[in-house]
């Protein structure tokens, strides 16, 4: 079982990182990418059942790029209604995920 020590303080990025990621250059867009931002990381969090990221730069790189990968998906599919997380995302997530078992 995987012993968890949690991260209390912080974003899992910031708008900044997430524009890099979506290659947005203009602050058009700056709200509803900042809560596409705020939905990926709770949502990979909803995903491992967990209420904080767990501590360490390897977990902390694993959310934050997950969360990433969700906010692409997000942004690109905002009219679709998706049910999942992008396939990439949960091969990163998996190990950390607390099924409750």
């Amino acid at each position: 079982m995987l012993n968890v020590v949690v991260l209390t303080t912080g974003p899992l990025f910031t708008l900044s990182e997430a524009k890099q990621h979506l290659r947005k250059d203009s602050s058009e867009e700056d709200v509803i990418i900042t809560g596409y931002a705020m939905a990926a990381a709770q949502r990979v969090l909803d995903y491992c059942d967990l209420d904080l990221v767990p501590v360490g730069e390897g977990p902390v790189a694993v959310f934050k790029t997950a969360a990433l990968l969700v906010l692409g998906d997000l942004y690109h599919n905002r009219e679709a209604s998706p049910s999942e997380l992008p396939t990439s995302a949960t091969n990163l997530l998996d190990p950390y995920r607390n099924l409750g078992v």
